[in-house]
């Protein structure tokens, strides 16, 4: 069984690693979606899952109690989404060599 070179495993990380920082250069500019209430509160968060935007509908104002849970539904909701959109573009980079649940959970350390 032949030995695997040293050198060329370094030199896949050290490419898997300059891809994963591109990967998540390109994730700050992706944006997802989530709107609640039929439009009524709508929401944009990045692949980094940040809260970019939020837009209330101002003939809900006045009900506080529904204004709170449409905007929780809304914000839920993109970044569900922007969890989704980047696994899968970390699995594209990651090729199975690791999980992208594990990256996400240090990307915003």
């Amino acid at each position: 069984m032949e030995m695997p070179n040293l050198g060329d495993m370094m030199k896949q990380i050290q490419q898997a690693g300059a891809k994963m920082q591109d990967v998540q250069k390109q994730l700050e500019k992706t944006v997802t979606h989530g709107e609640a209430g039929g439009g009524m509160v709508k929401v944009s968060v990045n692949g980094r899952q940040r809260l970019l935007s939020l837009a209330i509908d101002p003939d809900i104002m006045d009900d506080r109690e529904m204004v709170q849970d449409l905007v929780l539904a809304a914000v839920n909701s993109a970044i569900e989404e922007s969890g989704r959109v980047s696994q899968e573009e970390i699995a594209k980079v990651a090729g199975g060599m690791i999980n992208p649940a594990d990256i996400l959970k240090n990307m915003g350390k």
